[in-house]
């Protein structure tokens, strides 16, 4: 995305900024602690914040920091990333990159290779959401099939090497990192509680108030711009939400989005519009999403049973279901 454009983006969400707090509903009977907020732009989406406690403003300001380190870590587009090293056909020794690729290769033989984050040569000939996204052709596609392939990852212990010509595209799990990131970074701080959102992904930490009200999240409408589908209610946790609506165009009446089906290098066909997940890792809540929109609904029940996570899926005819042990209204 190009500069003005991300401004021009930013300029829209900005006017929905109470909303953007992924909208967290504050309970009026109960005190709550000192807060401070703030919107900016990280891993090229919007970052929301407010976090409870004293010198919370001082923690904003690290929090960006620890998103944007994390950026520089793992984003192709940085020619001195890890993920760009190893994708130029280096042999990295990283042990945090080689135990997410463990994590990203066991989703991947579950979901029997849809969700796979060895789709980048095709995610980069789609390029959904920038100025040169296209339709490529059955050739491009097929010529880039050859390199998708999770299984064809080597990780021997903090060593991974790729075949040559294979792309690794974290952007499936990249926001939910950063999410745990973040976590963590709060578990060590003096902070009371803090709700962030990096773009679809969202964490709920702590408490917001002294009686120790649940937060309540908001879910975008898969289909009405600037409204919500219902509230979700929860203690602490993560919850990402992945769908067709989030970066997509529109060319001769079909849809085409950023959501890539590893098995066959398009854009996924689901009888869904969306699907959230709550549970408790941003990584797997941010890959689950992805991986259960591509599934569908009935063939993804099993991974939420292997992760005890739970869902909030939106099928095309505007139909909720909600799986698992979660409060959401709608």
């Amino acid at each position: 995305m190009t500069k003005k454009k991300l401004i021009s983006v930013v300029l829209t969400v900005l006017v929905l900024v109470s909303a953007v707090i992924s909208a967290v509903v504050y309970s009026q009977r109960h005190e709550r602690f000192d807060f401070s907020e703030k919107s900016s732009i990280a891993m090229g989406t919007i970052v929301t914040q407010k976090v409870y406690g004293d010198y919370a403003a001082k923690d904003i300001v690290n929090t960006k920091a620890v998103i944007d380190g994390l950026d520089d870590m793992i984003s192709w587009r940085d020619s001195e990333s890890d993920i760009a090293k190893l994708n130029s056909g280096k042999t990295m020794n990283v042990a945090y990159l080689a135990e997410i690729i463990k994590q990203c290769k066991e989703i991947s033989a579950l979901s029997g290779g849809a969700f796979d984050i060895t789709v980048g040569g095709i995610s980069q000939l789609w390029n959904i959401g920038e100025e040169t996204q296209r339709i490529p052709t059955d050739e491009e596609i097929a010529d880039e099939m050859k390199f998708v392939g999770y299984g064809k990852i080597e990780v021997k212990g903090s060593e991974i090497t790729l075949p040559e010509g294979m792309k690794i595209d974290l952007g499936a799990v990249g926001k939910g990192m950063a999410c745990d990131m973040l976590k963590a970074y709060f578990d060590a701080s003096d902070l009371k509680g803090a709700i962030i959102s990096v773009g679809g992904s969202i964490l709920a930490w702590g408490d917001y108030n002294k009686a120790g009200d649940k937060w309540q999240i908001a879910i975008a409408h898969p289909r009405e711009e600037g409204e919500y589908l219902g509230v979700l209610s929860i203690d602490e946790g993560f919850v990402s939400t992945s769908g067709d609506y989030e970066r997509y165009f529109e060319e001769d009446g079909k849809r085409y989005h950023h959501i890539i089906d590893a098995t066959k290098g398009y854009p996924a066909e689901t009888d869904l519009v969306s699907v959230t997940i709550v549970c408790d890792s941003g990584l797997l809540s941010d890959a689950l999403s992805t991986a259960c929109f591509i599934l569908g609904q009935e063939k993804s029940m099993p991974l939420l049973e292997k992760y005890n996570a739970s869902a909030i899926y939106v099928d095309k005819d505007m139909n909720i279901s909600v799986v698992g042990d979660i409060d959401f209204e709608y």
